[in-house]
């Protein structure tokens, strides 16, 4: 069916949809007691693609600090990645957990 002039519907009024962009959230790493080092840093590199030398440092950091950021990602892909350590460390019996800040 080809439609003809008298059912084209022109505006001119622009819409407004006030669309925010995405926002971004920290992966937060926790220090604990338990979790050997050498894990922390394999996942750093497995589920984060980090350097050896930049997971290095960063255990090292989360090791000295209590906390560190290990990435930035939009809420859906953070909440991922805090599942993915969750279930990686709880296979391996260990308890290095992971949380989720705004990135503001």
């Amino acid at each position: 069916m080809i439609a003809n002039e008298d059912t084209k519907v022109k505006s001119t009024e622009e819409i407004d949809l006030n669309l925010e962009k995405p926002k971004r959230y920290y992966v937060v790493m926790h220090n604990d007691e338990t979790t050997p080092f050498d894990f922390v840093i394999e996942v750093l590199i497995q589920l984060f693609h980090h350097t050896q030398q930049t997971a290095i440092d960063m255990a090292q950091k989360i090791h000295n600090e209590g906390q560190g950021i290990v990435g930035m990602y939009y809420m859906e892909i953070a909440e991922q990645k805090v599942e993915e350590v969750t279930r990686a460390s709880r296979a391996n019996s260990f308890t290095l957990a992971c949380s989720i800040e705004p990135a503001e």
